[in-house]
């Protein structure tokens, strides 16, 4: 996104969201009734449509058919509403949606889907009952989560219509969070836009500081969109665990991992939660470990788009999150050391060989460099050719990497080879 797309969405977006906060707090309109409900939906489509025009249509569509369905239905909601979205996704991104307009609309639609589904298993596990249509198109058109995310569960949507809990967490905090969103989000679109081409000019030609370089790019605009939508959220009244400081993302620990399993969870929080509840824990008792990973990748491609560039970086990034998990797991028990792929807690007791300890901290430095070195490679794929839109080809995909020779897939396979000899 340029500087004034970015600027364009906020003007859209946050009067909007700050209208329903401002209903909701002066009590305008009975606390969780219907009419709260219906502005929510109505705000959301509202922005939807300043934001991707007549595409609405396709995200009203979607919501509609997901409220019928969930209303109509008394079992199997779960499953019926990921049979639902896979054939709407299918069928917008192969027949029924141009890809560049697709391509506009996708992240709504990413959001909706996982809205549906996450409610959908909800329902059939007992965890909350059955909402009324308006309510639950309040929800899924959420003015504060619609047009760019954060995914939030049913529960934390109500929560946000609640006039006491907002004024006991108190305006200055709230304000403060706002804030801080938006002035990180703005700094990470000039990072993406300006400070990363200037800073990392590659005057010299080289393939690996230019790869380095477009990856920072695509990785800093990803930051600024999610940023942006935890502004929205925060403006619209979302709140978790008590606090407006939903951290939806950490650039530093991307930008800096400890490992790739780090970046999975950090990259996106919302997403990788609702990845891990209802894709990974649903399939793993039938499936097992590694075949229910395999699942939730593709589950997250399908929703992000169906191309063989996404597909192609996430199935590797799948495959080299496996192998570097196993082959930490493998040294941390060999070594008793603190060198997992998740960082142990302070003054762990479980292992002798501690953070703190020097041979510690540089496994764990060369492994987490070779974590950005896969990054740097993986992210060579977003870039800002326009062609990017429709999403590359094979041949095109395949052709990137060959031009750095396939470097990275060599690494993860000589990484996986070791960790099956240890």
């Amino acid at each position: 996104p340029t500087l004034r797309d970015g600027l364009r969405a906020a003007v859209v977006l946050l009067p909007a969201c700050l209208l329903l906060r401002t209903v909701v707090s002066a009590r305008l309109l009975p606390a969780g009734g219907v009419w709260v409900h219906a502005l929510s939906a109505l705000l959301g489509l509202c922005c939807l449509y300043a934001l991707v025009g007549p595409l609405t249509a396709y995200v009203a569509g979607l919501a509609l058919l997901g409220t019928a369905l969930l209303t109509g239905l008394r079992q199997h909601r779960g499953l019926t509403s990921a049979l639902l979205v896979a054939v709407f996704v299918v069928a917008c991104e192969l027949w029924l949606v141009e890809p560049t307009s697709w391509h506009q609309v996708r992240g709504c639609q990413l959001v909706l889907c996982m809205k549906l589904v996450s409610l959908a298993v909800d329902l059939d596990r007992g965890r909350l009952g059955l909402p009324g249509p308006v309510s639950m198109l309040g929800y899924l058109l959420h003015v504060g989560t619609a047009p760019f995310g954060p995914w939030v569960g049913y529960n934390i949507y109500s929560r946000s219509l609640d006039p006491a809990l907002l004024a006991s967490f108190g305006f200055g905090p709230w304000l403060l969070a706002l804030g801080r969103s938006l002035a990180l989000s703005y700094t990470c679109l000039t990072v993406s836009n300006c400070w990363s081409t200037w800073l990392l000019s590659n005057t010299l030609g080289l393939r690996w500081l230019a790869a380095y370089r477009d990856a920072l790019a695509f990785r800093f605009s990803h930051y600024f969109i999610t940023l942006l939508s935890e502004a929205s959220a925060v403006a619209a009244g979302v709140s978790h665990d008590g606090s407006w400081a939903l951290q939806l993302c950490s650039p530093l620990d991307v930008e800096l991992p400890r490992s790739l399993v780090q970046v999975v969870v950090h990259w996106n929080r919302a997403m990788h939660t609702w990845l891990k509840h209802y894709v990974f824990q649903v399939s793993r008792p039938g499936l097992g470990n590694f075949a229910a990973l395999l699942l939730t990748y593709a589950t997250s491609a399908l929703l992000h788009g169906l191309n063989f560039q996404l597909a192609a970086v996430l199935l590797s990034l799948a495959l080299y999150s496996y192998a570097e998990y196993v082959l930490r797991q493998k040294l941390s028990q060999v070594y008793n050391a603190c060198v997992g792929a998740r960082p142990c807690r302070p003054n762990c007791e479980k292992h002798a060989l501690q953070a703190n300890n020097w041979g510690v901290r540089g496994a764990n430095l060369a492994l987490g460099l070779l974590a950005a070195f896969h990054l740097a490679y993986l992210g060579l794929m977003f870039d800002s050719e326009p062609l990017q839109e429709q999403g590359y080809s094979m041949q095109h995909t395949l052709g990137k990497w060959s031009d750095l020779q396939f470097a990275s897939h060599w690494v993860a396979l000589a990484t996986f080879v070791f960790q099956l000899l240890i």
